[in-house]
């Protein structure tokens, strides 16, 4: 008996190319082999084809946010677009495998409809081939994807040991067999059966290595290096409240031995040429030692610095020591990905979610003094957040090395946060592909869709200086904004929103942002612009108004006058996004407004008045 395991297309409005690798269907078709069944992978997205697709009807609203052609760095996204192979090739692919039994993999709620649109495809070619569909999506919306025609089979939780059973199951044509598999669903007559829980593994020592050999590693790289993930634990104990991998993996955090961990990059280096390993773990560095361990034994092996480490599903923060950071920059870790999500305490206790600013901010300087490059991520839109919050949030990470990674917060099925939503009646519409980042889905009464794109598009704005700032050959010290951002290509006065431009020569994006940028700092607006006529001595450029809130636009520059911004490689270079005249007459006014509270009775330390001003 053969089985093809599919990882489907996505369509959205952007692909996070380098995280594609379908790890979870190689550790499947491994076990698959070890059972000694036949097994194919079809990984739809290992390619480089992509095509422009019209946005899907419930989308529309994202129109107004996303203009095509937007050449602004401030820009969110453009084009709705099909990531794969198109659907006409996946149906040759899958008639061509000849394949006894399809397993398709639906791993993110927001893509479920490519996956169920590749099960449809797999039963009009043979409508009697068993379709089995599996992934954290199926994980939290199990009923919903078996009552769909084209699925025959749900597999819940770690389908390794499952999945073999089942295929033996079918091979033998022994289908009462399966309500004994652990995790699996199954309908009969029309009427669901669906498993009380799904399997766990409790010893995944005892898996096979994923089995790479069925896909091509060169499809795989990052910087023109072979990059392959590597799994070295599973489950994470914490109750964040937005995160559903506990729904698939359980919360018990269960490990490999260091041993077998050094034995499978071995055989990567070795066999499959590998030079970068991003470590895909739920909580990789929960237990502390053990992460020192394998970074030390990682050493010990392929020696210091030899190897690229990276941890691109993101490591908490909470549980990294400043001797580990350490560890880290010494065994191969070049970049961190770290999770700020919030930077208010109140609702770092309404997610649940562990550590603290201090602490962060503590790593943070640490992996900064190491030379280590930093994305850290916020969370925009969370169901208890205020735009106060989320602009502190911005502007804590603003003042420091790091890239802003602003997360897009939506709700999915079978977490705390979703049920929030549900309960407050926020979800408006049930249509799960909603629930993606790029359709900013959840609204509250204390913030609005356009307050989030607001919020997203000045994210882009700081990242833009933070650019800069990298790009200075200098690097130390501290820089004129409006130095960072001349150019002798761009005229000295602000762009207006709907006059067009003559320019001699095509303007690079560092000299589009920089003239955005003064009409955001001195007009508090937000403008996008696009090249509308390319002739021989001269590029033709028409500007316009992006779609934003002026009341968040203004509470930013009030909030972040003064305050400074630094570089991301160059964390010793850094600028002020207004002057310090202006943060002192700000400062000065604050102070006079307390002291006339102070003397109506509203009382408040006089030393507290100046707080305003940044000791910087």
């Amino acid at each position: 008996m053969k089985v093809l395991l599919i990882q489907p297309p996505v369509e959205d409005f952007y692909q996070t190319t380098i995280r594609t690798l379908p790890v979870g269907l190689l550790y499947l078709a491994a076990s698959l082999k070890q059972a000694g069944v036949e097994v194919e992978i079809l990984d739809c997205q290992a390619t480089e084809k992509k095509q422009t697709i019209e946005v899907p009807p419930e989308f529309a609203y994202l129109k107004r946010y996303y203009r095509p052609g937007n050449l602004s760095p401030f820009k969110l996204f453009s084009h709705y677009r099909h990531y794969g192979l198109p659907w006409e090739e996946i149906r040759e692919r899958i008639r061509a495998a000849h394949a006894d039994v399809i397993g398709v993999s639906s791993l993110f709620t927001p893509f479920y409809r490519e996956a169920l649109r590749v099960a449809a495809i797999a039963k009009d070619l043979d409508p009697a081939r068993p379709v089995i569909m599996g992934g954290a999506h199926v994980n939290a919306c199990p009923e919903q994807v078996l009552s769909n025609p084209n699925v025959d089979f749900i597999l819940l939780g770690e389908g390794e040991r499952t999945l073999p059973k089942l295929i033996v199951a079918l091979n033998n044509g022994r289908l009462s067999a399966v309500d004994s598999i652990c995790g699996f669903g199954y309908k009969t007559n029309g009427k669901l059966h669906l498993p009380e829980h799904g399997d766990l593994i409790d010893d995944i020592e005892t898996l096979p290595f994923p089995a790479r050999e069925l896909i091509d590693p060169a499809r795989y790289t990052l910087g023109g290096k072979r990059l392959t993930m590597l799994v070295t634990s599973r489950g994470c104990p914490y109750h964040c409240t937005f995160c559903s991998i506990f729904l698939t993996a359980g919360r018990q955090f269960r490990t490999r031995s260091i041993n077998n961990v050094i034995d499978e990059m071995k055989l990567c280096r070795e066999r499959f040429g590998a030079e970068i390993f991003d470590i895909e773990d739920d909580n990789f560095s929960f237990d502390q030692k053990r992460a020192a361990k394998i970074l030390a034994a990682i050493r010990e092996e392929f020696g210091e610095g030899q190897i690229e480490l990276l941890a691109m599903n993101g490591i908490s923060a909470a549980n990294i020591s400043e001797p580990l950071v350490e560890e880290m920059k010494r065994t191969g870790f070049r970049a961190l990905n770290l999770a700020l999500v919030t930077s208010d305490k109140q609702q770092q206790r309404a997610t649940k979610r562990p550590g603290s600013t201090s602490h962060f901010d503590r790593v943070v300087e640490k992996a900064a003094a190491a030379g280590m490059e930093m994305v850290n991520y916020v969370i925009l839109g969370l169901p208890d957040s205020t735009i106060d919050e989320m602009l502190d949030s911005i502007i804590h990470l603003m003042q420091r090395p790091v890239l802003i990674g602003p997360s897009v917060f939506y709700a999915t099925p079978g977490t705390e946060s979703y049920r929030q939503c549900l309960e407050r009646g926020l979800l408006l519409s049930p249509e799960l592909a909603l629930q993606r980042s790029t359709c900013f889905p959840v609204e509250t009464p204390q913030f609005s869709r356009r307050d989030l794109v607001t919020l997203f598009r000045i994210t882009r704005f700081l990242n833009f200086i933070k650019s800069r700032l990298d790009a200075q050959p200098r690097g130390i010290g501290e820089f004129d904004l409006e130095e960072l951002s001349a150019s002798p290509n761009i005229p000295d006065f602000i762009p207006q929103a709907g006059a067009a431009y003559a320019f001699s020569c095509k303007l690079t994006e560092a000299e589009i942002g920089g003239w955005l940028a003064r009409a955001l700092l001195s007009e508090k607006r937000l403008l996008g612009i696009r090249l509308v006529r390319r002739e021989k001595e001269q590029a033709v450029y028409q500007v316009y108004e992006e779609e934003a809130s002026p009341q968040v636009i203004k509470l930013f520059s009030e909030k972040a006058v003064g305050r400074v911004i630094h570089g991301v490689k160059n964390h010793f270079a850094f600028t002020r996004l207004f002057h310090k005249g202006l943060a002192l007459k700000a400062a000065e006014e604050s102070f006079w407004q307390g002291w006339k509270e102070a003397r109506a009775g509203e009382t408040q330390p006089v030393s507290e008045l100046w707080e305003g001003i940044d000791a910087e």
